[in-house]
């Protein structure tokens, strides 16, 4: 059980100092994990009788081998694990227009390459690594800091502030533990697409809940739909009962909100407004997907149950065959939204790109917000 003592933050400038004199001891004990829980797995045996080190190993045995380049200037920071939620929260104060990025620790299963070059001159504030179902169906065989997007923390933070994905899938509070062990600064806590019967955590602000109660410092982001729960919708759609969901992941401790996927700028000005009118008064960030072509598309919108309006839709169809002419749309389209919250004026001046390691169309972004002076150099 846990006595939840620490809802009543600390002052933030007394609590970062007393991690900044501690940080050097949790960093160590951090490292040591990272050597000897998985980079030097452990010996186990099968029931014939072979060791399970035998052959090359699997998820989730496999250390993560990293594979990142950095800029000069990131290598001179030497940063200690940064709380994301008060870089959001700075940069909303300040009206200052930011990004983040997510990507993936693997593409299929091989170790994902991420070359920070490539967003000179404005480099991402932050940088968020996905968690699939995948790494749900192995943390009940192995410990949390053998999972692949865990197991990158430590080969970015020094660098960039980062943040991992977690879902209630399968979660445990022992899981919970585990990761809290590892004092790691940063967490989106989502639902996810997939819940068991009888598990622990059936929604995530269960889960930010118990992380909150043990650890009142942590960075706790968690997920915003503008088109609502449509994994979940059965029948109409109820938004006040979404967004009463919604306040709760906040009442339970989540610092601030990243909204998914939706292509209407009219929905997404609509949800932030209901936000606000809700009493929900955290830092939201506009989280962008840009789908490559028709096809991508419709199976995102086959798994995600978004969709492109009618009106777009028409749009589109006479250019769906032309992979470059889509790309293109979404793109100008992710523009046309962007300036449309912006515009708003509700506080929302953070975006998160939903990368998939796809990177061209996020670039070709960014270039446009360059050029439209959003985003400075």
């Amino acid at each position: 059980m846990c006595f939840n003592l620490n809802r009543i933050r600390p002052a933030s400038a007394l609590l970062r100092s007393i991690k900044a004199l501690s940080r050097s001891q949790y960093n160590l004990q951090y490292q040591l994990r990272f050597k000897y829980e998985y980079l030097e797995p452990k010996r186990t045996t099968k029931s014939g009788g072979d060791s399970a080190m035998d052959g090359e190993p699997k998820l989730p045995w496999s250390p993560f081998k990293p594979c990142f380049t950095f800029t000069d200037a990131q290598k001179e920071l030497c940063l200690k694990d940064v709380n994301i939620a008060d870089i959001v929260r700075e940069k909303t104060e300040r009206k200052e227009f930011f990004y983040g990025i997510e990507t993936k620790p693997l593409d299929g299963d091989e170790t994902a390459c991420l070359d920070f070059h490539m967003f000179l001159p404005q480099m991402p504030e932050f940088i968020s690594v996905v968690w699939t179902k995948r790494f749900s169906d192995a943390i009940e065989e192995a410990t949390m800091a053998r999972i692949p997007n865990i197991q990158m923390m430590p080969c970015l933070t020094p660098y960039i502030p980062a943040m991992i994905h977690m879902t209630v899938y399968k979660l445990t509070q022992q899981h919970l533990n585990d990761f809290l062990d590892l004092n790691l600064n940063n967490v989106l806590m989502i639902r996810g697409d997939h819940v068991e019967e009888g598990q622990e955590y059936n929604y995530a602000y269960e889960a930010v809940k118990y992380l909150r109660c043990v650890r009142s410092d942590m960075a706790i982001a968690v997920a915003g739909y503008p088109e609502g729960y449509t994994n979940l919708q059965v029948g109409p759609r109820d938004k006040e009962l979404d967004m009463e969901y919604m306040k709760l992941k906040m009442d339970s401790g989540a610092d601030f909100i990243v909204t998914q996927l939706c292509y209407s700028g009219d929905t997404i000005v609509e949800f932030l407004q209901d936000a606000r009118n809700a009493g929900i008064t955290a830092p939201i960030m506009l989280g962008i997907l840009i789908p490559e072509s028709f096809a991508r598309y419709e199976r995102m919108a086959g798994f995600s149950k978004v969709f492109l309006t009618p009106e777009q839709l028409a749009e589109v169809e006479p250019i769906k065959d032309d992979d470059d002419a889509v790309m293109n749309y979404f793109i100008q389209l992710s523009v046309r939204n962007i300036q449309q919250t912006l515009a708003a004026n509700l506080g929302v001046y953070g975006v998160h790109f939903y990368t998939l390691n796809r990177f061209r169309p996020i670039l070709d972004i960014i270039a446009e917000l360059r050029k439209l002076g959003i985003l400075s150099c």
